[in-house]
């Protein structure tokens, strides 16, 4: 007999005392469920490779491949020439985390897209990784490297997915014990601040390997990486706990994994609430520092919650990776909404969209991207922060975003504890995995337009009568959703929720889902207006001039200057402080590449009227690199009322976001 039921957190807490698995196509092994004393979680992460992007997704991944993912080597010295894969020991940043955090973007790419090119780029890092091991299990250019050698953990467990390289485990385990060993005499801080506030990276490959292999020193180990790492849980409530440096904006994003995975270990409310006080739009750090793209101002501390602040690249993703690891451990759906968010708004923004750029930091209001004055604490220690161009700011984000793309592709789907499938992320692609109490193979392709458009299809491309669960997330934002099985409407769609569909499925069976996207409005600085509509938010569409100010690999790649063409001085007329009226426009088809204004498939047409008060339309005389902010709202109402278009914030390179407003 088919049910229906939803999804509710926590509905297997106390179920599963052994082991189970789940196991993606061609994978080279079953991957581990939590083993006691660990406390359950309803979600696990696919082996890298089961998740394929398809249509504009997948031109992402393929913009980075023959973009600045595919020439890293060629354009950055302390990458092609790092410590970690050559014999120069040019020390400092050459043995530091730059090799490490472009391998690990690398080789998810290389897997996600099943490009035997980049695949054989990443056997280079793994093979000289595995090499470097000493005899007392440390490896690579530095001894006791506690914080870059986290990073290479991380893509050792990818690569061990897709090969079954026998010689990851026996590699971890050496390293590990050599960690049990020193990390008493030499705790994470004693290296650096950065593996202190970023330990949670260490205890997640630690729990990983335990889940594998079951012995009991692997979770001391985690344990005492618990007590040596940030107190996140205690900053995320109230600003508090033994934390270094709990101010960086890459640290809070990052150290969001950190409390669900303690949880794991330890239980207790205060570490698996730590996520949600963190995120919530009525939290100290969201209302102190938040942005409408669900970022937080951090230039490179956080700052304020003004318009023309920066977020980081490296924040971005790092927040992309944190956000599938509470998501699959505290089975929550309003963090699916929260991983859309960055992932379709902040992550395209500060990516160019040719894939031969990025930005050090994006601004929520950035009429301009020039090489001059920032002002900011912190300014990447160049002017050209915000110029787009494969040299921006430090070179920690050139180095680190690569894996933004592929990690949030290999993400968007879920193993289910009880042998199913759950969907986190909506868009384009298709998962192969082995579900069910046999473990039987079963590929499901998603057909969408998503977040663009509100249809979604999953459609069963392969399976041979299978029963099992599958899990769909219905979107916070959307009251109106629907699904239906086989064309049969289903009952108890609630937003906010996962809704379980259980029943044998056979090739060929369809879920059909709808969200429709209405248009939002949410207040910021100084009263200003942003427009979302779905998991999308909306920037003023502006024609810019481009100036080439650097150029690298003989003109293949540039840094630019880009400046607006015409006026941005608006401010929206709304009848209503929270009401938007706005002509929609959704293109037939949607690009190969959406993130790119002139091709936006969204546009939304509103009333709009020019306003100098208080300076808007220019730009600070101190700061010329940077907007002056929005005037309080409503400003008076001056000027004719003329018609603007906006277009998704991720499409933009130069944009208004928040916008002052009158009353019409």
């Amino acid at each position: 007999m088919k049910t229906f039921r939803m999804m509710v957190t926590g509905l297997l807490a106390g179920c599963w005392l052994g082991l189970a698995w789940t196991q993606a196509a061609g994978a080279a092994e079953a991957v581990p469920h939590n083993r006691a004393p660990l406390k359950p979680q309803p979600y696990y992460r696919l082996p890298l490779g089961s998740v394929r992007a398809k249509n504009w997704l997948k031109r992402q991944l393929e913009l980075q491949r023959d973009g600045l993912t595919g020439h890293a080597e060629e354009l950055y010295g302390d990458i092609g020439q790092s410590d970690w894969i050559s014999d120069t020991r040019r020390g400092g940043q050459n043995a530091w985390e730059r090799g490490p955090y472009y391998a690990k973007g690398l080789i998810a790419l290389a897997y996600v897209l099943d490009d035997a090119g980049l695949k054989a780029k990443a056997k280079k890092w793994i093979d000289r990784i595995l090499a470097s091991q000493r005899d007392d299990g440390d490896f690579g250019p530095k001894p006791k490297n506690w914080w870059p050698n986290m990073i290479v953990l991380h893509y050792l467990r990818d690569y061990y997915e897709v090969s079954g390289d026998g010689r990851i485990l026996s590699f971890m385990e050496k390293y590990f014990q050599f960690q049990r060993k020193e990390l008493p005499g030499h705790p994470l801080e004693k290296e650096s601040g950065w593996a202190k506030a970023r330990g949670g990276d260490n205890i997640e490959i630690v729990l990983w390997l335990y889940n594998l292999q079951g012995k009991p020193w692997l979770l001391d180990l985690a344990k005492t990486l618990m007590q040596q790492t940030n107190e996140w849980h205690k900053f995320y409530a109230k600003g508090e706990g033994n934390n270094w440096y709990p101010q960086h904006i890459v640290n809070v994003m990052q150290g969001l994994k950190t409390p669900p995975l303690m949880y794991l270990i330890a239980g207790g409310d205060a570490y698996r609430g730590a996520f949600a006080q963190a995120t919530s739009s009525t939290g100290w750090l969201k209302t102190k520092y938040g942005r409408v793209d669900g970022m937080l101002n951090g230039t490179e501390p956080l700052t304020d919650r003004s318009t023309t602040q920066g977020t980081e690249l490296c924040a971005i993703v790092e927040r992309i990776l944190a956000t599938t690891v509470a998501v699959q451990v505290l089975g929550n759906a309003d963090i699916g909404d929260q991983l859309e968010q960055i992932a379709y708004n902040a992550l395209p923004a500060d990516l160019a969209p040719d894939g031969k750029g990025l930005r050090y930091y994006i601004l929520t209001n950035q009429p301009k991207c020039t090489n001059e004055r920032l002002a900011f604490r912190h300014n990447g220690g160049k002017q050209r922060s915000i110029c787009p161009g494969p040299n921006s700011g430090y070179a920690c984000c050139r180095s680190n975003f690569h894996f933004g793309w592929p990690k949030f592709v290999a993400n968007m789907w879920m193993a289910t504890v009880d042998g199913g499938l759950a969907i986190a992320a909506y868009g384009p692609n298709t998962v192969t995995a082995k579900v069910g109490k046999a473990g039987q193979p079963v590929t499901i392709e998603q057909t969408t337009d998503y977040p663009f458009k509100e249809g979604v299809t999953l459609r069963i491309r392969e399976a041979e009568g299978v029963a099992f669960p599958l899990d769909v997330r219905i979107p916070r934002w959307c009251d109106k959703a629907t699904v239906a099985v086989n064309g049969k409407p289903q009952p108890a769609v609630k937003p906010g929720a996962f809704l379980r569909l259980e029943r044998t499925w056979k090739t060929s069976d369809t879920v059909e889902l709808r969200f429709p996207m209405g248009l939002t409005t949410s207040r910021w600085y100084h009263n200003s207006v942003a427009i979302t509509r779905g998991p999308l938010v909306f920037s003023l569409l502006m024609e810019a001039e481009s100036k080439t100010i650097g150029s690298f690999l003989k003109g293949r790649f540039s840094t630019n200057e880009l400046r607006p063409k015409k006026p941005w001085n608006y401010a929206l007329v709304l009848s209503a402080p929270d009401k938007i009226d706005a002509e929609e426009t959704v293109a037939a088809i949607v690009p190969a590449q959406p993130f790119c204004a002139v091709d936006a498939p969204v546009r939304l047409k509103l009333k709009a009227v020019r306003t100098d008060e208080g300076g808007w339309g220019t730009f600070q005389k101190q700061v010329p690199a940077r907007a002056v902010e929005p005037p309080t709202s409503p400003v008076k109402m001056t000027g004719k009322v003329e018609e603007i278009i906006l277009v998704p914030y991720g499409s933009t390179e130069i944009r208004i976001t928040c916008f002052p407003w009158t009353k019409s």
